[in-house]
């Protein structure tokens, strides 16, 4: 068992932004000992050592850091997670409340049996299972830097506390979701509590700006798809691409007026990623009919519109606020942002078919 002591004063410390001196002061000690402490040199008694926990607000066992002692946790925090997933909440409570007992700091066992209760209360519509959870998730935020799951910070936990207050108060659930809707993150959970409580113009709002985030994070997360498995060179993936591409188009026009707009420039880049598509299976008809298509919607774009107002453009936008400004890497003038594009942020991933990018530039090139 390897002991950690003088180390973890030295951290615990720190994180309360503490010097020597001041730690020394607020336990009534010499400046020495805590010295000594921190060396190494010298080690608290039992008495102090449960001062010490107090102050730092750590169990004895995190405060000494016996490997024994954080395998054991590891195994109680896997144990109720393993119950939980299997739904004997019964056993996964007991487990909890001993494991709280015994280990009352302890971020992983805070933080695992609030999920678990999070999990029950959210499949019964328990209120009091719900409350439960928000007690311990609170909790576990006071010993977050315990912490080193990457996936696991503040704004997941104060994140699942809103969710929890859904069955428990959904006034408050709607305070603490807008004041974490970073970047719209939790637009469609609001549309559905102000759904829930008789709002049906804060629900529109709501649910137009999630749909339009959708919309958004599907334009970015399709285009890399789409290369990317075009990049392995695989005939299967290639046309797996293409269908992407096509389903994207087809959304597409289903979500947007049937009028030349934001949507029309996003229309064309599809229609160049296809080209790209057909040039690397070597279907050159059907490669020059995609660009010949691109370069029209472009071009009607530039002509016609010119705008990044996705609001004005999409079908079922029933927010009170009248605009979105969507913002993409084609920039304001559709011909010259696909041609920039293509010879520059398309022309240096890795991997892209040379040859097949170079037929596609001289035919873009002849018809531009």
């Amino acid at each position: 068992m390897k002991l950690k002591l003088h180390e973890n004063i030295k951290t615990f410390r720190k994180e309360k932004g503490l010097t020597q001196e001041k730690l020394a002061e607020a336990l009534g000690v010499t400046v020495g000992a805590v010295s000594k402490w921190e060396n190494g040199n010298n080690t608290p008694d039992i008495i102090m050592l449960g001062i010490l926990a107090d102050f730092f607000d750590v169990s004895v066992d995190v405060l000494i850091g016996y490997d024994m002692s954080s395998k054991r946790v590891t195994d109680i925090v896997h144990r109720i997670n393993t119950l939980t997933v299997e739904r004997k909440y019964e056993e996964a409570v007991a487990v909890s409340k001993d494991a709280i007992t015994r280990y009352p700091h302890d971020f992983g066992i805070l933080f695992t049996s609030g999920m678990m209760y999070n999990a029950y209360g959210w499949e019964h519509q328990d209120a009091e299972m719900s409350k439960m959870a928000i007690k311990l998730l609170e909790e576990s935020k006071l010993y977050i830097s315990q912490n080193d799951n990457p996936e696991i910070n503040m704004y997941t936990i104060d994140s699942t506390i809103a969710m929890n207050y859904i069955v428990v108060d959904e006034k408050e659930a709607l305070e603490r979701y807008k004041k974490i809707n970073f970047g719209g993150i939790n637009n469609s959970i609001l549309a559905l509590v102000y759904l829930q409580n008789d709002d049906i113009k804060e629900s529109l709002s709501y649910s137009t700006f999630g749909m339009l985030n959708a919309l958004s994070n599907m334009f970015n997360s399709s285009m890399p798809m789409i290369l990317s498995l075009a990049i392995t060179g695989n005939k299967k993936n290639m046309e797996s691409s293409l269908a992407l591409a096509d389903s994207i188009l087809v959304i597409t026009e289903k979500l947007s007026f049937d009028r030349v707009g934001y949507y029309t420039k996003m229309e064309a880049s599809y229609h160049m990623l296809k080209a790209y598509l057909y040039a690397c299976l070597n279907d050159d008809e059907a490669m020059k009919k995609s660009v010949n298509i691109s370069i029209e919607k472009a071009r009607s774009f530039d002509k016609e519109c010119g705008s990044n107002d996705a609001a004005k453009d999409f079908r079922f936008y029933y927010a009170y606020q009248k605009a979105f400004i969507a913002i993409d890497s084609i920039g304001e003038r559709a011909v010259e942002g696909i041609d920039s594009t293509l010879r520059n942020q398309f022309f240096n991933i890795p991997g892209i078919n040379k040859k097949a990018y170079n037929k596609l530039m001289k035919y873009w090139e002849s018809v531009r």
